[in-house]
């Protein structure tokens, strides 16, 4: 037996190496002359010499960035699968018992109780009390009413998502990849959350088919047509309050700190909706209601899997990242922006390596 190093190095014998190499070779001459004919093909792209001075077209960089682009999107989907279903056998684990309050049945007897209260005594007066504003007061409702849009929080969270999914954040270091991934749980939750509520929303006023306070004086606050499908009939639930239920919930959830500050901003906004006529008192309270307990009952859903929260000592739901993690992440961050080279000392740096 002859010692060629094969053993002590864990490589193939040099000579079987060529060998294999040279049969490859002779099997496909014509896989290699198509490889050498293209620079950017798949088989030869790092071992084919470009010519000097070369600069590849606005397509090849674009298809070059599309195939980055999907490698990354594949990369994460595969990981996001494999941490769902890992982490699936953990919602079987005993877990804190839902509030009370939060149980189905009592959900529906707090709406139906506090809908009914608001029917009875607040929406026969409201478009009245509305009109006898001044005008001041509606221009700034009317200002304050779009904040309960879905519109500014979809577009930059869904933006935010593409990017994430779609980008190579895994070769970041181990602080700022979690302060991404952090934000990417996140924002993912607010865009469902906002985005679910807001259809079911609509699902319902659509087909409920209540008349809007602009039709108060041709068919009062009462006036019900199901199944109606028209702008003007499908005022129960608003969509604006159950946005804000809906945002204000998930925010408060995630900063804690915040939440009596989120919740009476959350309450302006709904209110909001019946000073400038869009909506009675009863609307409101039926889209807090809804937008809130989906948001509640979301966040438990991931705490159960501990996807961003978690169960405190009470039962409660708390998020994760807390304010210690959220300082490291920043510090890392100011940390690696201080770090970097301006364009000028990475030049300088380039001159001196050479």
């Amino acid at each position: 037996m002859t010692d060629n190093g094969s053993i002590d190095t864990l490589e193939r014998p040099a000579q079987d190496e060529d060998q294999t190499k040279d049969k490859f070779r002779e099997a496909q001459p014509f896989k290699q002359e198509a490889g050498r004919a293209t620079p950017y093909g798949k088989s030869d792209k790092e071992d084919a010499p470009r010519e000097e001075g070369f600069t590849p077209s606005i397509g090849e960089r674009l298809i070059e960035a599309l195939r980055v682009a999907g490698n990354n999107a594949r990369q994460h989907i595969g990981q996001t699968s494999a941490i769902l279903k890992n982490r699936r056998a953990r919602s079987s684990v005993a877990a804190a018992a839902l509030p009370p309050l939060l149980k189905p049945q009592n959900i529906a007897a707090l709406l139906i109780g506090l809908c009914g209260l608001a029917m009875v005594f607040l929406d026969h007066s409201s478009p009245i009390w509305a009109r006898k504003l001044p005008v001041a007061y509606h221009d700034i409702f009317e200002v304050i009413t779009d904040v309960g849009k879905s519109d500014w929080i979809l577009f930059p969270t869904g933006l935010w998502i593409l990017a994430m999914i779609f980008g190579g954040w895994q070769r970041l270091p181990f602080r700022r990849k979690m302060a991404v991934s952090y934000l990417t749980i996140y924002g993912s939750y607010l865009f469902f959350v906002v985005a679910v509520s807001g259809l079911l929303a609509i699902v319902l006023k659509w087909n409920i088919g209540r008349a809007r306070p602009t039709l108060f004086d041709e068919m009062g606050p009462m006036y019900f047509d199901f199944f109606a499908w028209e702008a003007k009939l499908s005022s129960l639930p608003s969509g604006h309050s159950t946005t804000a239920g809906a945002l204000i919930v998930a925010l408060a959830l995630i900063a804690p700190r915040l939440r009596w500050l989120l919740a009476v901003v959350g309450l302006w906004i709904a209110a909001s909706r019946v000073i400038v006529g869009a909506h009675y008192p009863s609307d409101v309270v039926a889209g807090i209601i809804i937008g809130g307990a989906f948001s509640y009952c979301c966040a438990r859903w991931m705490a159960r899997r501990r996807i961003g929260f978690s169960f405190d000592n009470k039962g409660g739901v708390q998020p994760i990242m807390n304010s210690v993690s959220m300082a490291l992440c920043l510090r890392s961050w100011r940390a690696a922006r201080s770090d970097s080279f301006s364009p000028v000392q990475k030049q300088s740096e380039t001159l001196r390596a050479d």
